[in-house]
């Protein structure tokens, strides 16, 4: 196809992908039917399927085998479905960049490279078609890489020197010694602590009080025996019996407690209320809650009816059925359910009307 490409559709948005379909139609078939759908795409939204008879005929061959394609492979994903078909187009191009990727890491940049770096870029692109839009970020940039280093590689061939020699040099990190990277600690680099120091003033308490008494071992087992009584015993504090054990242990030993004066109780007390005083006080009911009944609405009037628009009544034998006309509809009408095929609707209204008019349909 690229070779009987005409010569008004041999522009730069179609060309390298023509190349790449006829390369590439027997070993990978799939590639090569998007390669053919972007130039579909690209003639119906640029209008050259109209430029002359030639493109006119090579576009009509082109969607025919199109539709071939499609109706055999209806069983292959990645030509029916458009997410499964954007994976595969976009993991074939990936792998083509990264071929000519390594030739460059490897110092074995060469012609080859300048042919594999071009491909991925025309790859690339398939992905901007507007059903699979938007390109990923990442891929424009590894689209840019490959413009560029396929650029450098025929710029240094064709002066005659060996494009390896301005191949990228991958830099390492520097990796600073041990020695050099340690400081020693110093008091003002210390983390402050996020608790207060211990004031002096407190007392450690006596170690042999500390010990935990019979009283004490968990009553789990018997304590007669040495080595169990490691057993609950002593790991938790013992809770206070009485109130003022609680209250001593909490007391500051420099502020001793005030002792507890009871004083008398008040008067208010002394008289309790009687059973019958207390159930003999009346109740007040409470206010009743005022019930709202819904007021009904009457329902809207029916809308009236819209008149419609009164069908004009086309004379019998007013269209041209000669051979001509029916076989000019007839082409219309295809390029018009090719256009919807590829979601271009205003092809589509374009060669409709058409096809009327040359019915003799206004």
């Amino acid at each position: 196809m690229a070779a009987s490409l005409p010569a008004k559709l041999k522009i730069k948005d179609i060309t390298p992908f023509a190349v790449r379909a006829a390369q590439l139609e027997k070993h990978k078939p799939i590639v090569s039917y998007w390669c053919n759908y972007y130039i579909i795409d690209q003639i119906l939204s640029k209008g050259l399927h109209s430029a002359d008879d030639e493109c006119m005929q090579y576009t009509t061959t082109l969607m025919d085998k199109l539709e071939q394609t499609k109706t055999e492979q209806a069983g292959n994903d990645a030509i029916v479905d458009d997410i499964a078909a954007k994976a595969y187009i976009e993991q074939f191009a990936l792998d083509t960049f990264q071929r000519g990727d390594d030739a460059i890491h490897t110092n074995k940049a060469s012609r080859q490279t300048i042919d594999t770096f071009q491909a991925a870029v025309t790859f690339f692109d398939l992905l901007n078609m507007s059903i699979w839009a938007p390109i990923d970020p990442d891929i424009t940039a590894k689209s840019k890489y490959a413009k560029f280093h396929a650029v450098r590689i025929a710029k240094a061939i064709k002066a005659g020197e060996d494009p390896n020699d301005s191949n990228p040099v991958d830099e390492e990190p520097p990796v600073a010694s041990a020695q050099d990277s340690y400081q020693p600690p110093t008091v003002e680099s210390a983390p402050e602590s996020q608790y207060p120091s211990r004031p002096a003033s407190i007392t450690q308490p006596d170690p042999t009080t500390s010990l935990p008494t019979q009283d004490q071992v968990s009553p789990i087992e018997s304590a007669t025996n040495p080595r169990q009584n490691s057993v609950g015993g002593g790991y938790f504090p013992s809770a206070p019996t009485f109130p003022e054990d609680f209250a001593a242990s909490n007391a500051p030993s420099a502020n001793p407690a005030t002792p507890f004066i009871p004083s008398a109780p008040s008067q208010s007390l002394d008289a309790p209320v009687s059973p019958s005083q207390y159930y003999s006080q009346p109740t007040q009911p409470p206010a009743s809650i005022p019930i709202h009944t819904p007021v009904a609405m009457p329902p809207p009037p029916p809308a009236a009816p819209v008149p419609l628009p009164p069908v004009q009544a086309v004379a019998p034998g007013t269209y041209r059925t000669d051979d001509d006309s029916i076989t000019l509809a007839q082409k219309h009408a295809k390029w018009a359910m090719s256009a919807l095929n590829f979601e271009d609707v205003d092809t589509a209204v374009k060669e409709l009307r058409l096809a009327l008019q040359t019915l003799g349909a206004s």
